[in-house]
Order: structure tokens, then sequence, then C-alpha cells
């Protein structure tokens, strides 16, 4: 017994000075995907990036159930942490077969994805928290699960439900009352859904599929101000671009509502998309033809428009 104890314990050193040294090549790092003010009912979408800085290729395992590659641990100001979500729970001490791809990143490269926060701790108050996450590039419960790659600390402000039902009103769909979700619409289909919005003047719809915080930067002046600002000033700045957007006082090129659309060109990789679209737009005795390309970018099976150019194509 004491052979094997011994031997249990040099297997955790080695297994926790591989997760340490991998510290330094491999960079674990959160931040939130979709910065907006949020509310006890808010889904909280936090993007998770793991970037290769070694000049090796480095190797890992990713679960389809993300509950075995990550966790988060939440902390109020008392420094006490909130409780695990009821499913998080069970997904852990579940005894069936866990599905896994073995991935690779080559120097240099990075590889994100985006996970919902509260499918993970229960947030049901109110307050300032404090987030930081958890990563097992050898899987949660599996023999190497003691290396793991802590992340950076987040804070995490969450206001009172009376506000709430604002934000929540403009995620409702005005034609079916139920409460907008984006799909893993392909890339094309985006875009449709997209123009198709606006000229439907369906603005919590036109938003759905807008990456509003890389558009925000588009502009040198607007990466430059975004870098400078706090976590609580970002929220506030994409907050006041949305309210710009909606009411057409920026950023006339992708707020102008065509007559008649044509998409035809797509063409896309596993996170990256463009889409080509002619764009017809009615005035008196002509009519203006405009070639738009939407760039996206794929995160959790979501694509997102985070930018786009404009080119004259004459009259008609």
């Amino acid at each position: 017994m004491l052979q094997y104890r011994n031997i249990r314990l040099l297997l955790f050193a080695v297994l926790f000075s591989i997760g340490a040294a991998a510290f330094g090549d491999v960079e674990f790092s959160i931040r939130y995907f979709d910065k907006k003010i949020y509310y006890p009912e808010s889904d909280i979408h936090v993007k998770v990036t793991l970037l290769n800085n070694s000049p090796t290729i480095y190797r890992f395992r990713l679960s389809d159930n993300r509950a075995y590659s990550i966790d988060f641990d939440a902390r109020n100001m008392a420094n006490l942490p909130l409780p695990a979500y009821s499913k998080f729970i069970i997904d852990r001490n579940s005894n069936q077969p866990v599905f896994f791809r073995e991935m690779l990143l080559e120097p240099g490269e990075e590889f994100s994805f985006t996970v919902n926060l509260k499918e993970f701790v229960k947030i049901d108050n109110p307050g300032m928290y404090t987030i930081r996450a958890r990563f097992f590039p050898e899987l949660h419960g599996g023999p190497a699960s003691a290396a793991f790659f802590p992340s950076n600390i987040l804070q995490l402000s969450v206001r009172p439900s009376a506000a709430g039902f604002a934000a929540v009103k403009e995620q409702i769909d005005q034609d079916t009352g139920e409460i907008l979700r984006a799909e893993p619409l392909p890339p094309d289909q985006v875009v449709k859904y997209f123009i198709s919005a606006r000229q439907q003047g369906q603005w919590e719809k036109f938003f759905l599929y807008l990456d509003l915080e890389s558009l925000y930067q588009r502009s040198p002046e607007g990466a430059r101000t975004y870098r400078n600002l706090s976590e609580a000033g970002r929220i506030d700045a994409v907050k006041n671009y949305r309210d710009e957007l909606r009411n057409e006082r920026i950023d006339n090129e992708i707020l102008t509502v065509p007559r008649e659309y044509e998409i035809i060109k797509t063409s896309y990789t596993s996170r990256e998309g463009i889409v080509e679209v002619i764009q017809k737009f009615a005035y008196s005795g002509y009519r203006e033809v405009k070639l738009y390309t939407y760039y996206l970018t794929k995160s959790d099976s979501i694509w997102k428009i985070y930018n786009y150019e404009v080119q004259n194509r004459g009259t008609e």
C-alpha cells in the first residue's frame, strides 16, 4: 500500500510539473464574448482561448461535453465560491463515455471556443464577482486530470433584475414573441438573415449575428479608444455603439436599406468566412449598385459578421 501511495504521489508530481512547465509556452485566457450589461437572467458568454507560444506543436484533448474540458471558479466579494450549476454537477459525475477530439496547435496558432458561464455556475443574484477558469488538456477525471491551465481573472458585474426587463425585451422576436437565439447557420444564410432583418426594420434580428465589439473597432480610432477603456467602459462603449446604430446616426453604409440584393459568392474555412453581395438601392430615377463584402468569424458553431467593405458598381 505504501509503495502504491508513493507511486501515486510521484505521478501527481510529474503531472503537476508538466502542467506548470507548459504555462510559459501555452497561454490560456478568457474574456467576454459579447460584452454587455448582465442581469441575473442573462446568458454570460465567455470566449476561451488557447495560444501556443512554444516552438513545437502542442497537443491536447477537447471534449464534446465542455464540462470535462473546463470549469469555472466564481466568487463574490467576500471571496466565497458560487455553487456549481446542477447540470454541470451531473455531467461531471456521470459514468457515461466521454467523447473527445485530439487537437493540435502549431507554433503561434490559437484555438478558441465560447461557453455560457451560466451552464457552469449558478449566478442568481446581482453583485460583483470574480471569474477564473481551469482548462484540462487531458480532460477532467482522466488519468492525467491533475494537470490544468489556470486562466486570467475577469471582473463580473451583475445588475438587479428591475433593469433587466428592457434588455430581455430587446431579444424578443416581435413576430412570434419568442426569445431570439443565434442558430448555427452557414455564412451566406447569416448574411441573408441580417439583410432581410434590415429590410423589414427588425432591429432585434439585425443585431443577432453582428459582432458589435469588433465592428466598433473597425477604425483605427475606435480600436485605440477601445484598448484604453476599462472593462466597464468597454461594455458601455459597445452598448452606446448599438444605440447609435439603432438610431441611424453612424455607419450609414451598413444601415442603408437595399431594394434588392443577390449573394454572388461565399467562401469559408472552419473559422473564417467571406460573403459577397450585390445590393441595389432605389433613388428617384435610378438605382445605385454596390458590392458588399461581409467578413464573418465562427465561434462555438455560430457565425457572426465582424467587418465589411463596400465598393460602388455604378448605376442602372
